[in-house]
């Protein structure tokens, strides 16, 4: 007696039965895990990269607000002066500071600019107020937006134990 295996069509030992498709039906499923992760990755990435620049720039407003504000002391009124009062010179005083700003802008290639006048608590000090506006490198993919620090610095001309602006 002779025995003879009958094969079905679509395949042998019931795999159409189960619904496989056969050997190497899987090809390919960690590509599509890899390139997601990928992407996910890259995303972080971007975000991390553009909150760096969203710290260095309030770090940029904060220096320059305060270099601007110690421009802005050194602005003393001679004639004052001479009659023996230190006095700032007001006018002066913020022209110096935004003209500090503006060569920074210009010599850093940074948009930054005053955002409101001088203020002067006392005859000795004077306040400046800096913003600093910055564009996301990466993140414009998903839109175009900026962000914007803002700083305020004050000094007062002349050695005393703090500035109490």
């Amino acid at each position: 007696m002779t025995r003879t295996a009958r094969i079905p069509p679509g395949g042998g030992c019931g795999s159409a039965a189960r619904g496989d498709a056969g050997p190497g039906a899987e090809r390919g499923s960690v590509t599509v895990f890899v390139v997601f992760f990928t992407l996910v990755a890259l995303a972080l990435a971007s975000l991390l990269v553009d909150v760096g620049n969203a710290v260095n720039a309030q770090e940029r407003a904060a220096d320059l607000a305060e270099q601007a504000a110690r421009a802005a002391a050194n602005a003393i009124d001679v004639a004052d002066l001479r009659s023996g009062t230190v006095v700032i010179d007001q006018a002066r005083a913020c022209a110096d500071a935004l003209n500090l700003i503006q060569a920074y802008a210009a010599a850093s290639q940074l948009d930054a600019a005053m955002t409101a006048p001088c203020a002067y608590p006392s005859p000795r000090q004077v306040t400046v107020y800096v913003s600093v506006t910055t564009t996301p490198l990466i993140s414009t993919f998903f839109g175009s937006f900026t962000m914007k620090a803002h700083e305020t610095a004050c000094a007062e001309f002349g050695i005393t134990r703090g500035v109490g602006c």
